[in-house]
């Protein structure tokens, strides 16, 4: 394989492959770590990927991590995440959980720190107000104003940087018009933001709400879920005929459109996604998930071979959607 091309890290200045590896999939059922697990991500360190990411949600994908890397903290950046509760009951305004997940966390690692600690879904309200129990509103108000300094996840950062525990703060969610807000109105310094399931070979929200104003603040973005959780890994054809319940017909299109493109060209639908995104300079790293070590190399094949041909590049930013 080529050696896989580096990007920086926002204003860290670190710079990181351009293709990482997301933790969600190297969990283990019943609490297990499966050998192929380990051999995921020490495979991955070997082909050049130097940022892994995972958090406390992901099963025992930290477990995982901490026996897979045994203590070493040398080459590579690590990223979790804090929060994530049960949005309708979870402690968001306590400070005192953050510092136990944190804990657990760093046990389940193995480490004494890590180089990256998110927020879990910034983009929900639970964090910046007060609300009675059990909560109605999840998300945030895009028109509304929040007194985030007053926000215990905003101190717990603060104490986590301060105390050691992280080098960099981030914060992750799934809707990039909201990142850009809290990026945008948060007092807290941010240095790298994970933008999940909002850009990819049909769904550009990142793109048009989200990239913009990353590159503005000069944040590390990375972008995360790209084949979207199982949407777009496969063709599914019987979507077609039956389409599921979040299809709609112009998205129906779009996958009809997207599928004829994957028979002419012969690529994997991972492939193209990898080296369709490529081709956008505003990023830093994408992380697709891998169960199995066929799943990592692919990925790492196709970061290699670069971006797509223009042509091709054009006909698949043709199946955009935006919302």
């Amino acid at each position: 394989m080529n050696k896989i091309k580096k990007r920086l890290l926002g204003r860290t200045g670190q710079k990181i492959a351009e293709i990482g590896l997301g933790g969600l999939f190297i969990a283990g059922r019943g609490g297990n770590i499966p050998d192929e697990s380990i051999r995921v991500v020490r495979r991955s360190l070997e082909l050049g990927v130097d940022y892994i990411d995972t958090a406390p949600l992901y099963g025992n994908s930290q477990v995982v991590l901490g026996e897979a890397l045994r203590g070493s903290t040398e080459g590579y950046l690590l990223g979790t995440k804090c929060g994530r509760w049960d949005w309708r009951t979870g402690p968001y305004r306590n400070l005192d959980p953050y510092k136990v997940q944190l804990e657990k966390s760093l046990s389940d690692l193995r480490r004494d720190s890590v180089d990256i600690l998110y927020i879990h879904e910034a983009d929900w309200a639970v964090y910046w107000e007060d609300m009675d129990i059990p909560r109605k509103q999840m998300l945030i108000d895009q028109n509304a104003s929040y007194d985030y300094a007053a926000a215990p996840v905003f101190q717990f950062l603060q104490w986590a940087r301060e105390q050691g525990f992280t080098r960099y703060i981030g914060i992750s969610g799934n809707n990039a018009h909201l990142l850009a807000k809290v990026l945008k109105e948060c007092p807290l310094e941010i240095d790298v933001v994970l933008v999940a399931l909002q850009y990819s070979l049909i769904w550009r929200n990142a793109r048009e709400h989200f990239l913009p104003v990353g590159k503005q603040m000069d944040v590390g973005v990375v972008l995360g879920g790209p084949l979207q959780q199982g949407r777009l890994d496969v063709p599914h054809r019987e979507w077609l005929e039956n389409p599921p319940d979040w299809m709609d017909e112009d998205t129906r299109g779009r996958f009809e459109s997207l599928y004829e493109i994957h028979e002419e060209t012969g690529m994997t639908l991972a492939e193209m996604t990898v080296r369709f995104l490529l081709a956008d300079p505003y990023f830093t790293t994408v992380i697709p998930g891998a169960a199995n070590v066929e799943q990592l190399e692919e990925n790492m094949k196709a970061a290699a071979a670069g971006p797509l041909p223009q042509e091709l590049y054009d006909r698949l930013g043709a199946l955009g959607k935006i919302f």
